[in-house]
């Protein structure tokens, strides 16, 4: 039975939090060393396949507090240790915690699901950040669970690189900062200041010891953004040799990096401004986020009408060599130019069961390449008086170039579930892997974005986002209109459209369709959300 009071729990609570008596947004002091802010959200996602029909596929309610505590001012700690050069320290928290009854309220989803498994929603709970920063001039500290972002690019990863992402409940559809996996992790900056023609110079290292967490996937084809590949919404349970169905019985193994010392990830970046450039120099040791798979041929097996699998699942160290550039310009375009470029070892790649042995001469389907990225953008406040007489709107316009460097045409992007079919029979419920999806040597994206505000106060504020994929011409686009409705409570509406203009090529990024069928299966989104901030 479907708790209708679940629908508005946390829609109730904004509505209490309105009423208490706060006299404007802004973080809330406890004496003089406690400082506290904050947000309650309901996000509710509808999609629309083709426009034909609609599912629910979140209801989440998601509390976050953040806190700070300064136990260390002015070279005295609580008030009553002296601490010599140290002159300030601070202890940080982010505790978040959500409940997504989306799995209660759709009967499908009531069906699919057991008890032990999501029946009763799904709920995470976790003290997200926590970390002490201590400043001894000219150095500063920070120990702890954290994020650290180094780039310049928006919506596309290249440098950014050091926290995995969480891509498990809606993909990389929210903002990085909330879907970003904080690490445990050192990191210290040593503020330089003026060096030679270098003004505001810093530099700053970071060691992850023991924590190696791979991008977060959720594989499991009943949940709304599971990733099963580019074709149907289902697992892969047969496999066709030599002309005859057999049944596959997967077992994947876990061969990621343990945490160890031995397994330990660094970097470094210079950060300086020379002239009216605004640059930095990134170096970062690692392992690659993105999980490659080999395939044990060696130990798999067939009896009788199943045919056993192994495979191991792999993170290979990397290495991150990346620049970063800002230019104001002027006299000109009246725009900043921002510039990213970065080249990374040790990406895991599947290779085509048909690779030669000099190739794959482990014949496991799998190898390491290495790849670049060059991302231009240009970022410029525009007049546009017909649309807005009285304030500007922010333009942004991004090009994104990958080209592997150690490239073969055996090279295999997404895999595909397809259903069974031999000599044109096709096999009701029998499902089964391709591996036709090529990677080109050279990827390519294209990405607009426009936002302004309205209002006496700005308090309406409409954006828009365009994201174009050249090559395989598909392209997503997201229309946002968030309402400052009080100093406490904010009112967002999203609208996602996936579409492609040709239905045989998804491309590296899915833009198209996002792991549904091409025009068959579109992920268009309906994204109503509400926020009570304190």
């Amino acid at each position: 039975m479907v708790r209708k009071s679940l629908m508005s729990f946390t829609l109730c609570v904004t509505v209490l939090f309105s009423m208490l008596p706060f006299s404007s947004y802004g973080i809330v002091n406890i004496g003089n060393d406690i400082e506290l802010e904050g947000f309650i959200q309901a996000q509710n996602i509808v999609r629309t396949p083709d426009f034909e029909k609609a599912e629910g596929i979140m209801q989440r309610n998601t509390a976050q507090l953040e806190g700070k505590y300064y136990f260390l001012r002015d070279s005295t700690a609580f008030k009553r240790f002296n601490t010599g050069p140290i002159e300030e320290a601070t202890l940080t928290f982010i505790w978040r915690s959500h409940y997504d009854s989306i799995y209660e309220m759709r009967n499908s989803y009531d069906e699919a699901f057991g008890a032990g498994d999501g029946k009763h929603g799904e709920r995470r709970n976790s003290l997200r950040e926590v970390f002490v920063d201590i400043i001894l001039p000219p150095f500063s500290l920070r120990l702890g669970r954290q994020q650290v972002v180094w780039g310049e690019t928006n919506g596309f990863r290249a440098l950014d690189v050091i926290n995995p992402l969480d891509l498990s409940w809606h993909w990389s559809r929210e903002s990085w900062e909330d879907i970003r996996i904080p690490l445990w992790m050192v990191r210290g900056i040593y503020d330089i200041g003026k060096l030679w023609k270098f003004e505001e110079s810093f530099v700053e290292a970071l060691w992850i010891p023991a924590d190696f967490r791979p991008n977060k996937v959720s594989t499991d084809p009943r949940r709304p953004w599971a990733f099963t590949g580019a074709g149907l919404n289902e697992l892969a349970d047969s496999v066709i040799v030599d002309g005859e169905l057999f049944n596959l019985d997967v077992t994947v193994r876990d061969r990621q990096p343990d945490r160890a010392l031995d397994d330990g990830q660094a970097g470094v970046r210079f950060k300086a401004i020379l002239g009216e450039i605004d640059f930095s120099l990134n170096y970062f040791y690692g392992f690659a986020p993105g999980t490659g798979v080999r395939v044990r041929n060696d130990l798999g097996v067939t009896r009788g009408d199943t045919v056993y699998s192994y495979l191991d699942t792999v993170n290979p160290r990397s290495h991150v060599l990346g620049l970063t550039a800002n230019y104001s310009e002027e006299r000109f375009t009246q725009s900043v130019l921002r510039l990213e470029t970065t080249f990374t070892t040790g990406l895991p790649v599947t290779l085509s069961e048909d690779a030669p042995e000099s190739l794959d001469p482990d014949n496991d389907q799998f190898d390491t390449a290495r790849r670049t990225v060059v991302m231009l953008a240009m970022d410029r406040p525009t007049w546009i008086r017909a649309l807005n007489k009285n304030r500007t709107f922010f333009l942004s316009t991004q090009i994104f170039w990958r080209r592997w460097i150690d490239y073969s045409p055996h090279y295999r992007g997404m895999h595909s579930v397809v259903p069974a079919v031999i000599d044109g029979r096709r096999f009701s419920g029998r499902f089964v892997s391709e591996r036709t999806d090529r990677i080109d040597q050279n990827e390519f994206v294209m990405t607009f974005f426009a936002s302004t505000s309205y209002g006496a106060a700005g308090l309406i504020r409409p954006s828009l986002v365009w994201a174009f994929d050249p090559r395989s011409t598909g392209a997503y686009n997201r229309f946002q209109l968030e309402y400052l409705y009080s100093d406490h409570i904010i009112f967002r509406f999203k609208q996602d459209i996936y579409w492609e203009m040709f239905d045989n090529d998804p491309g590296p990024w899915a833009l198209g369709d996002i792991w549904g069928q091409s025009n068959i299966q579109s992920r268009h989104e309906t994204n109503l959300s509400v926020i009570f901030q304190f």
